[in-house]
């Protein structure tokens, strides 16, 4: 954990959110964007890397945990800016991405899934992460002001022929 860069109006820090987070005073962070890596789709090759959680139970617990100390150091007037994907649940019961850019490692991550269905639900449903999270934040006293759509026209295409791709046209 170390300062990535400063300069006379920004701190950036390197490190894993939660250590880095606990170093910090209360109240002394103006503004908090972040996207932590989505529920079940990428292997960072990393010990106790986030989004590899047992499953989206505890993935939203260790968000809830992370979110509690964003909040801990946000000023009164600081906002907290979320970037959250979701997942489907696998065929081979693993969850999928929303999105056609997940790498070989997020199918391995997948592949390694065994049971024909995933947390409960059957294969190709939305597992509904974002909706989880956000429900558990404001549980946690956070007040959701917007949800705002990533607009994509020229999104990757997808090879799911069963669904509607995941963007959001502006007309």
């Amino acid at each position: 954990m170390s300062i990535y860069f400063q300069d006379d109006s920004v701190t950036l820090h390197l490190g894993d959110s939660l250590d880095v987070l606990r170093t910090l005073p209360d109240q002394s962070v103006n503004c908090c964007v972040t996207s932590p890596p989505y529920f079940g789709l990428r292997d960072y090759g990393t010990d106790g890397q986030y989004g590899l959680e047992a499953s989206p139970a505890e993935y939203v617990e260790t968000l809830r945990a992370v979110f509690a100390e964003v909040r801990r150091v946000l000023a009164n007037d600081g906002t907290l800016w979320l970037n959250i994907g979701d997942s489907y649940s696998g065929a081979r019961g693993g969850p999928r991405g929303t999105t056609s850019q997940m790498a070989s490692g997020a199918r391995s991550v997948a592949n390694r899934q065994t049971s024909a269905r995933y947390f409960g639900l059957p294969p190709k449903n939305l597992i509904g992460i974002p909706w989880r999270v956000a429900f558990a934040l404001q549980d946690d006293g956070w007040t959701l002001r917007n949800e705002i759509i990533w607009a994509k026209p020229n999104a990757m295409p997808e090879s799911v022929t069963d669904r509607l791709s995941t963007r959001h046209v502006t007309w």
